[in-house]
């Protein structure tokens, strides 16, 4: 059974183009790029090729100001504990969303709760979107740091970032964005957001799983937190990951050259898949906002269903999809997303997160619309809520 993919969300296929960039690290190409001899030197050569790359990609103004990483958590831990370290004179404050990815909300959780830090978590509508209006009696003098996603990973929704940036910067309080789901799905320049920290992670858009990068923008005041040798500008000791890293840039070329082409795409096949789920199941819903969103995720609700059995459902039937973020899989508890938003927790147990990329063909569409609804079918009928609402309707 040929599996349809629709957990890009989770992690996307490797380009060819960027296996390929890579090949020649993982098997000729085997020196330190700390070395001085030429095969240091040709690491060396391929690691800052690919830092000016991806400085382009994010639309930095320096390529120094991108530190390589082992991916998103890395680079979220980095920024948050790094600020926090250098700001303990100013106050323990910190502003943040009850939306964020578990590499930032965990972490911020437990520093909150070692009295760390104060966390404070702005309000969310119900469609998912922060207004910056509800942020500003936020900031407070003994603030040291902001912290709010780009693109949410388990509805889509796009955060306005400039808006709030504009308020960090009167109060001259360093701004982070984690903007792993924002990559390959909308554009980012990371000087027209007016982030100060912005962290990527390579596998969600077409490169190698264990690299990404975190934008520091010059001036900043912050400490590492990986000590060791003086690799990446002194901010992250340890042997690079020369093969991850030019891949991830060539990954990041590609996606940025295809990106309001797979755009167009993503909208449409995601428009094409709502539109017919919609229409066919009853007690359907979509979660989070319709237009502020990246064109790749749909987030549903199926009444009278439970997501977990759904996943494994629709896996057997040859579907994959997510009941969240995948590295909360597996947990009892409902999203915290869906529940920040006001979704009650029997309507966040019974949702669904379709998450498609540049692999996904109408023929996928088409054959997982089928499927999802049958499969919703098949489920409520042995639900006694669902047979009984459907007496009361006779």
């Amino acid at each position: 059974m040929q599996s349809i993919y629709l957990d890009h969300n989770a992690s996307t296929p490797l380009y060819n183009e960027a296996f390929e960039a890579m090949r020649p690290y993982l098997t000729m190409e085997i020196g330190n790029a700390s070395s001085l001899h030429q095969a240091g030197q040709r690491a060396r050569k391929a690691i800052e090729d690919a830092r000016a790359r991806m400085a382009s990609f994010i639309g930095a103004d320096d390529p120094s100001e991108i530190i390589f990483t082992s991916g998103g958590t890395e680079a979220d831990n980095m920024a948050l504990k790094g600020i926090w370290a250098v700001s303990q004179n100013k106050g323990k404050r910190v502003i943040s969303s009850p939306m964020e990815h578990a590499a930032v909300r965990q972490v911020l959780r437990q520093m909150a709760g070692e009295h760390l830090i104060d966390l404070v978590l702005a309000p969310v509508s119900s469609s998912g979107v922060l207004n910056a209006n509800d942020i500003q009696p936020l900031l407070t003098d003994d603030t040291i740091l902001v912290s709010v996603m780009a693109a949410n990973n388990e509805v889509g929704t796009v955060q306005p970032l400039s808006d709030i940036a504009r308020l960090c910067r009167q109060k001259q309080i360093p701004f982070f964005s984690d903007g792993v789901q924002a990559a390959g799905k909308m554009p980012i320049r990371v000087n027209d957001m007016g982030v100060d920290l912005f962290s990527l992670s390579a596998h969600k858009f077409g490169g190698p799983k264990g690299a990404g990068i975190l934008y520091i923008r010059k001036g900043t005041r912050m400490v590492s937190l990986i000590q060791g040798g003086r690799q990446e500008k002194n901010w992250r000791g340890g042997t690079e990951n020369v093969a991850g890293i030019v891949g991830m840039a060539k990954a990041a070329e590609i996606a940025q050259q295809n990106l309001e082409r797979d755009i167009a795409k993503l909208k449409n096949l995601r428009d094409t898949f709502e539109n017919e789920i919609l229409s066919k199941i009853p007690q359907s819903r979509r979660n989070g906002d319709l237009k502020k969103r990246i064109p790749n995720t749909s987030n549903m609700c199926f009444e009278f269903t439970d997501s977990s059995a759904m996943v494994a459902a629709l896996d057997l039937q040859g579907v994959a999809c997510s009941n969240g973020s995948a590295c909360t899989a597996g947990s009892p508890e409902p999203s915290h997303v869906l529940l920040a938003m006001g979704l009650p927790q029997e309507l966040a147990h019974a949702s669904l997160r379709f998450s498609l990329g540049h692999t996904t063909t109408q023929d996928d569409i088409k054959k997982a619309c089928r499927i999802l609804i049958e499969t919703v079918q098949k489920q409520r009928e042995t639900n006694p809520l669902w047979e009984e609402r459907q007496r009361h309707l006779k």
